[in-house]
C-alpha cells in the first residue's frame, strides 16, 4: 500500500510507512500553491506511480485530482490517518529529508507560512475587480469636488458677471469663459469654442456689454480661472475613468454589466466588496444594497422597509411607475446574482439571462398596469423615533411634569400660605390690640413676599421659621399673657407646618 503525502516542500511515497521517494518542491510555495490550485503537472511523480496503478492513497484532494487527471487511481486516505499525518507532520519532514531536525522543520514551516500569507495578499491586491472598485469609488469622488469647485466657481466669477449664471447651466462651458478673462475680452470666438449657439452667444455678448457685475482684480481672476482649469481637467478624467469602467466590466464581469450597466454594476461590486462577495449573496441583498439606513430604520422602528437602494439609479427600475419599482428591482438582483455566479467561475456571456429578464419586466408592467388600493394610500410620513428624540421626548415629558408639579406645588404652597396668612391673622385679630394687628399685618406682607418668591420646602421652612422668630421676639415685648398666647400659636403653628409638610410629601409621592 503506497501513501502518497503531500508536504510543505515536497511530494513523498511511503510503502508501509517507510520512505519510498521524495520530489521536493523547487520554490516552496509557489508549487505548493500550483498543486493547490490543481494547476501542476508533477510529471516526475505521474512517471513513478503510473506502473504501479493500485494501491495508492492520497493525503490531499488536489493531488488526488492531478493524479485521476493523469490515469493513476488514487483514493483519499482515512480521516485518522489524516490526522495523524497532520500531528507528525514535522518528523514526516525529517524522514523525507526536507529538514535535520525537528527544530529545522519548524522554522522551515514557519518561514513557509510566512511566505503564504504574502502570496496570499499579494493574489488578493492582483485581483481585477478590485481595481473596477477603485475606479467606481474615484469616479464619484471626482463628480463630489467637481461639483464643489463648480458652485464655488460660480459664486466668485458671478461677482464679475453676475448675469452669466442664469445663461449658462454646463459647467463646461461656464469655465471656457471664465478661462477667456474678464468680460470686456470675451469675443464670438470664445462662445464658440465653447460649443454655444449663435442665439446664445449674441445673448452672452449683449449681458456682458450691460453688466453690472463689479471689476476683479488680475490676481483675483488668475485664482477663479485656475479653478476653471481644475474642473475641466476633472471633466477629461472623469470621461477616461468612465471608458476604463465600462471597458473593465465587459471583460472581468460581462453577464453583470449586461444586467446591471456598467456603472451600476461596479457601485454594487464596489458596496459589496469582490465579485465572488457578490456571487454569494442572495438576491434580497443585492436589492437593497445602498439603502442600508432606511433597512436598518424599517427594523427599528417597523416603517415600511426600502424596495430597492442602488438598483434605482437603474434605468428599468428609475423609468418604471412608483408601485412597480420594487417588483422590478427584485427581478433585476435575482438575475443579477445569476450573472455574477457565472462570472465569478468564467463561463462567458449568458444571453439568456437579459432576455429572461426583459420578458419578466413586461410581464410586470402588464400584470401590475395599475396600483393596487394598498399602494395608492399615500406613504406614511417618517418620524424618526431614535433614542435620542425618544429621550428628548422623555424629557421634554418629565421636565412638562416637574414644571407642572411645580406649579401645582406653587400653587398648593401660595394656597398653604394664604390660608396661613389669613389663619396666623384671624389668631391674631383675636389677640385684640394695634400692635398685634401691627405684627399680624408685617408678617402677613414679609410671609406673603417671601413666599411668592421663594419655591421649595426648604424656603418654606426658613420663611416659617423667620415668622416664628419675629413673631416670638415681638410677643416677648408685649408681655406674659401675649407671651403665653404665643407660645400656644407656635405650638399650633409648629403642628400645622408639620401636618402640612406631610401632606405635601405624600402629595409628591
Amino acid at each position: 500500500m503506497y501513501s502518497v503525502i503531500l508536504t510543505e516542500f515536497g511530494i513523498v511515497v511511503f510503502k508501509d510507512e517507510k520512505l519510498e521517494k521524495a520530489f521536493p518542491f523547487k520554490d516552496a510555495v509557489r508549487d505548493y500553491i500550483s498543486v493547490k490550485k490543481k494547476e501542476s503537472k508533477l510529471n516526475e511523480l505521474v512517471n513513478y506511480l503510473g506502473p504501479l496503478q493500485r494501491g495508492i492513497s492520497v493525503s490531499d484532494e488536489s493531488l488526488m485530482t492531478l493524479l485521476k487527471k493523469n490515469s493513476i487511481d488514487a483514493q483519499m486516505m482515512e480521516e485518522l490517518e489524516l490526522e495523524e499525518i497532520q500531528s507528525t507532520k514535522p518528523q514526516i519532514i525529517v524522514d523525507s529529508g526536507f529538514a535535520k531536525n525537528i527544530s529545522e522543520a519548524l522554522s522551515k514551516l514557519r518561514e513557509f507560512a510566512m511566505g503564504l500569507s504574502s502570496s496570499k495578499v499579494t493574489e488578493v491586491s492582483e485581483s481585477p475587480d478590485l481595481h473596477i472598485i477603485q475606479a467606481i469609488n474615484s469616479l464619484d469622488e471626482i463628480d463630489k469636488i467637481a461639483n464643489g469647485l463648480s458652485s464655488r466657481l460660480r459664486e466668485w466669477y458671478g461677482l464679475h458677471f453676475p448675469e452669466l449664471d442664469n445663461i449658462i447651466d454646463s459647467i463646461n462651458g461656464y469655465s471656457q469663459i471664465v478661462l477667456a478673462g474678464k468680460r470686456e475680452s470675451l469675443t464670438k470666438k470664445v462662445y464658440e469654442e465653447a460649443g454655444f449657439p449663435d442665439s446664445k452667444a449674441d445673448m452672452i455678448a449683449l449681458l456682458a456689454s450691460k453688466s453690472r457685475g463689479g471689476d476683479i482684480s488680475d490676481i483675483n481672476l488668475a485664482i477663479v480661472q485656475s479653478i476653471a482649469k481644475q474642473i475641466l481637467n476633472f471633466h477629461d478624467l472623469r470621461k477616461k475613468l468612465e471608458a476604463h469602467v465600462e471597458l473593465e466590466m465587459e471583460t472581468v464581469a460581462p453577464n453583470l454589466s449586461a444586467i446591471l450597466g456598467a456603472a451600476v454594476g461596479a457601485r454594487i461590486l464596489g458596496k459589496a466588496g469582490s465579485l465572488k462577495k457578490l456571487a454569494s449573496m442572495p438576491a434580497s441583498t443585492i436589492q437593497i444594497i445602498g439603502a442600508e439606513k432606511a433597512l436598518f430604520r424599517s427594523l427599528k422602528t417597523g416603517a415600511q422597509p426600502p424596495k430597492h437602494g442602488l438598483l434605482f439609479q437603474h434605468a428599468m427600475v428609475h423609468a418604471a411607475p412608483r408601485w412597480q419599482r420594487g417588483k422590478i428591482a427584485r427581478a433585476i438582483a435575482a438575475k443579477a446574482v445569476i450573472a455574477a455566479r457565472v462570472d465569478v467561475y468564467g463561463e462567458g456571456i449568458n444571453k439568456m439571462l437579459l432576455e429572461k429578464l426583459n420578458i419578466r419586466v413586461n410581464e410586470i408592467s402588464k400584470k401590475y398596469e395599475t396600483p393596487t388600493e394598498r399602494e395608492t394610500r399615500k406613504p406614511e410620513l417618517f418620524r424618526e423615533h431614535t433614542g435620542e428624540s425618544r429621550r428628548r421626548e422623555g424629557g421634554d415629558f418629565r421636565r412638562r411634569e416637574g414644571s407642572d408639579s411645580r406649579r401645582e406645588g406653587g400653587e398648593s404652597r401660595r394656597r398653604e400660605g394664604g390660608d396661613f396668612r389669613r389663619r396666623e391673622g384671624s389668631d391674631s385679630r383675636r389677640e385684640g390690640g394695634e400692635s398685634r394687628r401691627r405684627e399680624g399685618g408685617e408678617s402677613r406682607r414679609r410671609e406673603g413676599g417671601e413666599s411668592r418668591r421663594r419655591e421649595g420646602g426648604e424656603s418654606r421652612r426658613r420663611e416659617g421659621g423667620d415668622f416664628r422668630r419675629r413673631e416670638g421676639s415681638d410677643s416677648r415685648r408685649e408681655g406674659g399673657e401675649s407671651r403665653r398666647e404665643n407660645k400656644n400659636y407656635r405650638e399650633r403653628t409648629d403642628s400645622k407646618s408639620n401636618k402640612n409638610k406631610k401632606r405635601s410629601k405624600f402629595e409628591r409621592r
